[in-house]
């Protein structure tokens, strides 16, 4: 997975799209929402303020999804020629290290600020959550700003207002001799620091031009607003001495080569900018242009107290980068057992449990028989504040309604017959730890109202007690079965059901991540060569192809005795085909006539096929292939003769 940001240059978005009002976000993102059907699995947040204009995505292929977007813009506005969209791009850290900073409002170092961003931010999140566009990863990087905004005290890195109005007025005043009849160019959209420059040159400045992409935006004054469109920038460039960047917008007009030909054409006149955003990087380059003075924001601030400032956010932001980073990565830095993976649908998986093991929500994990639920509650137990306490498993379907409830509850001495001491439940040893319930959807109606009360009141009471008993457990529930069909049959309380389903992950089969099948054949032909103290160090090509084709009915649990017994049988160090059980090597033959069957073969051709598959299958056993093909022994060496069949080495 990639974590971007990608970002549109307002030039190329028609202004339809960026002026809604109220409903801009909710319009933009019906216009990206399409790019979630094109890439699917990916994750999307749009920043649209006055600050930033641009996607956060988590995909897995970054070009592919910049090139997706482009075909999707050109056919949705039916754009008769090309436009070329200019992108800005980060990536990984950078790209998670730049929204910290956005949803931070770190731009703004005047503190009023941080809070309207950060609420916008907040708006994008939740809009694209609810068009399911957002997903673990953009919401984990979100939450990592808001723990990032609370460690953040707004007073060290503000500036005083009055201060920073009265330095800029001594710098201009310095570098233009006390000129009164400056023509200032504001560029950008920053309400607070429009109006501290407003106040700041009322007295003296007539001619305040202020260029920004949202027209519809209230001003202090609307006499001080002029839209002034791309090609016109330079024009303003040219006639203007003092210029505010209040954001990032029109950067291409503010780089060493673009400024070195703006002085010249200015025949080198004093020209003063004053980039006013914290995130606009400095070149140093345009310190060495004639006439050229470029200022900075954190310049304002006393030498000390400015790097000091510098500093401490600086450590805060790669700090909560490692933290994001020890997430992100997590099959390496969570404790995740064996789930060996590399599909796209574990990995979802996978940042969901990390996101979820900190909490006590319940979880239900739902999916066919063998496709390691257990392995999933453990991994979530093992993650959790928990870990250090019981995780106790519970089969819901290897006991009877009696003794299920007694496990679960415990029992009074001389509850029923046999009973003949007192006996905890497994609740009550599971206390401060986590209970895992497997095969839930077995348990019987009155079970399931028990069931209930643990969840609603946090107490059991033992079979043949009339005392409750107060317990701390976090309850993991599994099941094969759709309980969703159970609850319509009146087989599965409702009620209960809502209380289990307040996280559902839903591990997808086997056959549905073909992926993940060779990491975790050679994770479990590891695995087994060690405990039977043998040297196997692979599959041959063929083992593989079939170990892929075959469709794993058991998932991951048929998949790992196919191995352990293919280990076992094994000569010398690689695993052949005569080696994997007979159904999967039947399954094979079966696809491999079909595949040759739809060819349009005549009858004789299809026999033969027919014959060498099963051959090729049953690692050349005649009787077994005669016996498969109801014919006899004789029958088959005469046909092998008639076709030609005969065993070759690499069979």
């Amino acid at each position: 997975m990639q974590i971007i940001v990608f970002g549109l240059h307002e030039q190329n978005v028609p202004e339809k799209i960026w002026h809604q009002g109220k409903y801009e976000i909710d319009s933009f993102y019906r216009f990206i929402s399409p790019l979630n059907d094109l890439v699917p699995n990916s994750e999307f947040l749009f920043v649209n303020s006055s600050y930033a204009r641009e996607i956060l995505a988590v995909v897995e292929n970054a070009q592919e999804i910049k090139h997706k977007f482009k075909e999707f813009y050109h056919s949705h506005f039916n754009l008769k020629k090309p436009v070329n969209l200019i992108f800005h791009d980060l990536e990984g850290p950078d790209a998670v290290k730049h929204f910290l900073q956005l949803s931070l409002g770190i731009e703004s170092t005047i503190g009023t600020q941080q809070q309207e961003f950060l609420q916008r931010i907040s708006e994008s999140i939740e809009v694209a959550n609810n068009l399911n566009l957002a997903g673990p990863i953009i919401n984990r990087i979100y939450h990592d700003a808001l723990i990032l905004q609370g460690k953040i005290k707004i007073d060290s890195y503000t500036i005083d207002q009055t201060s920073l109005s009265r330095q800029i007025r001594e710098l201009v005043k310095k570098i233009f001799f006390g000129n009164a009849r400056l023509d200032l160019f504001i560029i950008g959209k920053n309400e607070t620091y429009l109006s501290l420059i407003i106040s700041t040159f009322s007295n003296s400045v007539a001619n305040i031009k202020i260029y920004s992409v949202d027209v519809t935006a209230e001003t202090p004054d609307e006499n001080y607003r002029h839209y002034v469109a791309g090609p016109e920038i330079e024009s303003r460039l040219l006639a203007s001495q003092v210029i505010f960047r209040l954001n990032q917008e029109a950067g291409r007009f503010f780089n060493a080569d673009t400024l070195n030909k703006l002085m010249q054409k200015r025949k080198n006149r004093p020209l003063l900018i004053i980039n006013m955003d914290s995130t606009i990087a400095g070149e140093s380059a345009l310190n060495r242009v004639y006439n050229l003075y470029n200022y900075h924001i954190s310049d304002f601030q006393h030498g000390e107290e400015k790097q000091s400032v510098k500093i401490n956010l600086q450590r805060l932001i790669e700090n909560e980068l490692k933290e994001f980073f020890s997430w992100f990565y997590s099959k390496r830095y969570h404790h995740f057992g064996n789930i060996i993976s590399k599909s796209t649908a574990m990995e979802h998986i996978l940042e969901m449990i990390a996101r979820i093991s900190q909490t006590d929500i319940t979880v239900l994990i739902q999916g066919e028989s063998g496709t390691g639920k257990e392995i999933i509650a453990r991994a979530i137990h093992r993650n959790s504040r928990r870990k250090d306490k019981p995780f106790i498993v519970v089969n819901c379907s290897a006991l009877t309604e009696t003794l299920l409830e007694s496990e679960l509850f415990g029992h009074e001495r001389g509850a029923f017959t046999g009973a003949t001491y007192t006996k905890k439940g497994l609740f009550e040893e599971a206390h401060q730890g986590s209970i895992f319930l497997d095969e839930i959807g077995d348990t019987s109606p009155a079970l399931q109202v028990k069931l209930l009360r643990v969840l609603q009141e946090g107490e059991i009471k033992r079979v043949g007690s009339t005392e409750t008993t107060r317990i701390d457990v976090r309850l993991i529930a599994a099941t094969n079965q759709n309980l969703d069909d159970l609850v319509r049959e009146k087989r599965f309380r409702q009620d209960l059901y809502y209380r289990l389903n307040v996280v559902n992950l839903n591990l997808p089969p086997l056959r549905e991540r073909k992926e993940d099948i060779l990491p975790l054949a050679e994770y479990f032909m590891g695995k087994y060569s060690d405990k039977m103290k043998k040297q196997i160090t692979g599959f041959t090509e063929r083992v593989r192809q079939i170990l892929v084709k075959y469709s794993w009915p058991g998932n991951v649990r048929e998949l790992e005795n196919a191995i352990e017994r293919a280990v076992a049988l094994a000569i010398g160090n690689i695993v052949h085909t005569g080696d994997l059980p007979e159904a999967i090597r039947g399954e094979e033959a079966a696809g491999f006539i079909r595949e040759k069957i739809n060819k349009n073969l005549t009858l004789k051709e299809i026999e033969r096929e027919a014959i060498h598959a099963n051959l090729i299958a049953t690692n050349w056993n005649y009787d077994k292939v005669a016996d498969m093909l109801k014919i006899g022994r004789t029958t088959l060496w005469r046909k092998m003769k008639e076709y030609g069949i005969s065993r070759r080495k690499n069979d």
